[in-house]
């Protein structure tokens, strides 16, 4: 019972955060994040921290330059987001 509570909970509070970011133009594909990766999937043993490196492009054309993770395990943190004037911290 209370694991379904946790998972009701957790989607909620992502449906709500998707919903304010999609307000606010949030493009996750033009967000830089740091991770922390790790051996296993319960995310016990943790390897290492890597975050990405900047953005790139111009104009509509904009990306963001991923770091290479060298786990499938891992947490991000939003770090900053590639606008018009390139690298801005996150406004969320």
């Amino acid at each position: 019972m209370i694991s379904k509570v946790k998972v009701i909970a957790g989607a909620a509070i992502l449906a709500f955060m998707g919903s304010a970011s999609q307000a606010q133009g949030y493009d996750p594909n033009l967000t830089g994040y740091h991770y922390v990766y790790y051996a296993d999937a319960a995310k016990t043993i943790p390897l290492g921290e890597v975050s990405d490196r900047g953005c790139g492009g111009w104009g509509e054309h904009r990306f963001v330059l991923r770091a290479y993770v060298p786990s499938p395990y891992y947490d991000t943190t939003e770090i900053f987001y590639c606008g018009d004037g390139g690298m801005e911290p996150p406004w969320w």
